[in-house]
């Protein structure tokens, strides 16, 4: 299961979305959760999102 969690971007200080596997403590693209997750944003993380999609692939092909 995945969540999507609001933190900094990888690269700069934008918030945006990030993906984040339901057991682990950091995003997919390895940025660390941020607790004050009350910013709210439009964006997403392109890393995290490329990162999901090709999980998502993989699991179709198991």
């Amino acid at each position: 299961m995945y969540e999507m969690h609001v933190g900094t971007a990888a690269t700069g200080t934008r918030r945006v979305w990030h993906v984040v596997a339901h057991d682990h403590r950091a995003t997919l693209c390895g940025q660390p959760l941020d607790p004050d997750e009350n910013t709210q944003t439009d964006h997403h993380c392109l890393p995290c999102m490329s990162a999901f999609q090709r999980l998502m692939q993989a699991a179709e092909h198991v």
